[in-house]
């Protein structure tokens, strides 16, 4: 039987969109998912950018706008804590799988700011 190399590259967890927080109630969106979802991959000590790109795209059922949401929702955070080499780890990853699946940065991201005219 043959096996799929990129699932075996990462430990495949079953997410709910609660599993961080059991102790509230509250339904994260799908990008709050995919964003702790590229924490956990950015924590792994090796990376296969192929099987990172397809873990976060499942996650994010397969939309990358989502994926592109939480990274603006990761660099909101890098903006209030900088040295946080965690946050840092997943917003680079988000970077780096988006690019790699080709999806354009969002215009006038918030977290970005706007280019001086």
């Amino acid at each position: 039987m043959p096996t799929d190399t990129a699932t075996e590259a990462i430990p495949a967890t079953h997410h709910h969109p609660t599993s961080k927080s059991t102790h509230t109630s509250r339904h994260l969106e799908r990008a709050q998912v995919v964003w702790q979802r590229a924490l956990e991959l950015d924590a792994l000590e090796r990376q296969d950018l192929f099987a990172v790109a397809l873990e976060l795209l499942r996650t994010a059922h397969h939309h990358p706008t989502a994926m592109a949401h939480a990274l603006t929702l990761g660099r909101n955070q890098l903006r209030s804590d900088a040295d946080n080499l965690d946050v840092r780890g997943g917003v680079d990853i988000l970077k780096r799988t988006l690019a790699f699946l080709g999806v354009k940065p969002i215009v006038n991201d918030a977290a970005r700011g706007r280019r001086a005219r």
